[in-house]
C-alpha cells in the first residue's frame, strides 16, 4: 500500500475519533442565548486532556488567553452551557464517553492559577444514568444555578470526564472550557479558598482511574474537592469521599431543568425520555459511534456500510 494511502487512512481514522470529542459552543443566561463562542476561551480543537498534571487542565489548550468579552450575569441566574463536537447542532459527544460533569468558579484576576477553583456543581451517576447520558438527552445543554456571589469578574470552568478508557491508568479523558463572566447585582458572598487545577486530581483517584466496564456506576465517586454550599466563605474544600448522588449543594444543575431546581444536581434528574444512543443500523449492524465489540459484549459486531469496528480497549470497540 502506498505511503500516501496509509497517511490518508490514518487521517480519516483520526478525524472519526475526534468526532467523539466535545467542546463548549455557547452559553445561555436565564434561557437567553449569548451567541456562539461568546465569552468562551475556546481551545484550537476538541481533543481531550489526559495528563492530570498538564497546565492545560486549567482552561484547556491556550486557555490562559482571555476571550474578547465577558458575559454579564447576576448571582442566582440560571447558566446553561451548550456542548457539541465541533459546531452547534452537531452531535454532542459519543454515547460511549460516559462520566461525570462538573463546574468550578474562580476569580478572573487569578487567571486560574493557584488554589482558586471552587466546585459549585457536580453530577456523577444516579438513577441508572451517567451525567453524560443526561447531557446527550438534553441536546448538549447543561444547567446550573450561579451562587449569589459578590459582584466582579470570574472564570466559570465546565468539565466532562469520559471514563470509557478510565480502566487504564491515564486513560480518562478530560474535556473543559473556561467562560468569562461578569457578575453584577444578586449577592455579596465571597468565594472560599479553593483548589489548584492542575492539582485537584491524581491519575490514581478512584473517580479518574475507574473500572468502567467492571464496576457498578452507583459506586462511582466524583473526583476533586467537595461542593461549596454557595453561602459560606473562607473554608478550603477537601477531597470528596462520597458518591455524587449524596451531595446536596446550594448551586443546582440538571440536564433538563425542573420548575424549581433547588438543591438538585444533574445526577438526580428524572430519566429523560429522549436518548442519543446510536440506534442499530439496518440488518443488525451497528451504527456510527455505536459499540461493536469488547469483553462480555453480546450485541451487533458488524458495522453499517462504510464503517469499521475499531478496538478502543479490551472492553470496548466502536463503529467509526
Amino acid at each position: 500500500m502506498r505511503a500516501s494511502t496509509i497517511l490518508a487512512l490514518a487521517a480519516a481514522g483520526g478525524a472519526q475519533l475526534a468526532a467523539a470529542h466535545t467542546t463548549v459552543q455557547a452559553v445561555w443566561v436565564n434561557g437567553k442565548d449569548q451567541g456562539t463562542k461568546t465569552g468562551i476561551r475556546s481551545p484550537p480543537n476538541n481533543d481531550p486532556i489526559k495528563d492530570v498534571t498538564s497546565a492545560s487542565m486549567t482552561c484547556n489548550v491556550g486557555g490562559t488567553k482571555a476571550a474578547a468579552q465577558s458575559i454579564s450575569v447576576a448571582g442566582g441566574d440560571k447558566i446553561t452551557l451548550e456542548w457539541a463536537h465541533d459546531t452547534r447542532g452537531d452531535d454532542i459527544i459519543a454515547s460511549s464517553h460516559n462520566g461525570p460533569v462538573m463546574t468550578y468558579i474562580a476569580p478572573a484576576a487569578s487567571n486560574g492559577e493557584g488554589n482558586v477553583w471552587v466546585k459549585i456543581q457536580e453530577s456523577g451517576y444516579a438513577n441508572g444514568k451517567w451525567a453524560v447520558e443526561n447531557l446527550i438527552a438534553n441536546k448538549g445543554k447543561y444547567d446550573l444555578t450561579l451562587p449569589k456571589i459578590a459582584a466582579g469578574d470570574y472564570l466559570l470552568r465546565s468539565e466532562i470526564i469520559a471514563l470509557h478508557e478510565g480502566n487504564q491508568l491515564g486513560g480518562a479523558q478530560f474535556y473543559m472550557e473556561c467562560v468569562q463572566i461578569k457578575v453584577g447585582a444578586g449577592g455579596s458572598t465571597t468565594l472560599p479558598a479553593g483548589v489548584a487545577i492542575p492539582g485537584a486530581y491524581k491519575a490514581t483517584d478512584p473517580g479518574v482511574h475507574f473500572q468502567y466496564y467492571n464496576a457498578e456506576g452507583s459506586s462511582y465517586i466524583v473526583p476533586g474537592p467537595k461542593l461549596w454550599d454557595g453561602a459560606s466563605g473562607g473554608a478550603a474544600p477537601v477531597a470528596s469521599a462520597a458518591p455524587a448522588s449524596s451531595a446536596k449543594p446550594a448551586a443546582t444543575s440538571a440536564a433538563a431543568s425542573p420548575a424549581t431546581p433547588a438543591k438538585t444536581t444533574m445526577a438526580t434528574v428524572v430519566k429523560p425520555a429522549a436518548t442519543s444512543t446510536p440506534a442499530p443500523a439496518a440488518g443488525g449492524s451497528a451504527a456510527k459511534y455505536a459499540q461493536c465489540g469488547g469483553n462480555n459484549y453480546s450485541g451487533a459486531t458488524a458495522c453499517a456500510s462504510g464503517l469499521t469496528c475499531k478496538v478502543q480497549n479490551p472492553y470496548y470497540s466502536q463503529c467509526l
